[in-house]
C-alpha cells in the first residue's frame, strides 16, 4: 500500500494564535492519543502527536472540558500536522480557548 504523503503549506483562512494545550485526538476505529495542540484558528489547528496518524481519513480533537470537534488532516510533517475543522469554531469558543490556553513560550531578549 502506497503512504500517501501530506506537504505543508501556508492556505490558512483565518489568523492562527499559538497555544499549548495537551487533547487527546482518535481516528474513527482506534483509540484516543494524546496529541499537543500549539496553535489554534478559526477554522482548524496544528499539533504535534508522537502516534502515527493516517492522512486519509477524518479524526476526532478533544480539548479538555469540550466534546470531540471532528477535523481532517491537511498536511503532516514528521510529528507535526495540520488539520482543519469540518465545522469551524464560533469565534467566542475560540476566544474562550486561546484565553484559557496561552502559549507557554516565551519570546524576545
Amino acid at each position: 500500500m502506497m503512504q500517501r504523503q501530506f506537504k505543508r503549506g501556508d492556505h490558512r483562512v483565518s489568523t492562527r494564535s499559538g497555544v499549548e494545550i495537551l487533547s487527546e485526538v482518535r481516528e474513527p476505529g482506534f483509540g484516543r492519543v494524546e496529541a499537543m495542540i500549539i496553535d489554534l484558528s478559526l477554522t482548524g489547528f496544528r499539533m504535534r502527536c508522537m502516534t502515527r496518524l493516517s492522512g486519509e481519513k477524518h479524526i476526532f480533537m478533544t480539548l479538555p472540558s469540550f466534546a470531540a470537534i471532528e477535523s481532517r488532516i491537511c498536511w503532516i510533517e514528521s510529528d507535526y500536522y495540520g488539520c482543519e475543522f469540518v465545522h469551524g469554531l464560533h469565534p467566542a469558543v475560540f476566544d474562550h480557548i486561546v484565553s484559557r490556553y496561552p502559549t507557554l513560550k516565551v519570546t524576545g531578549g
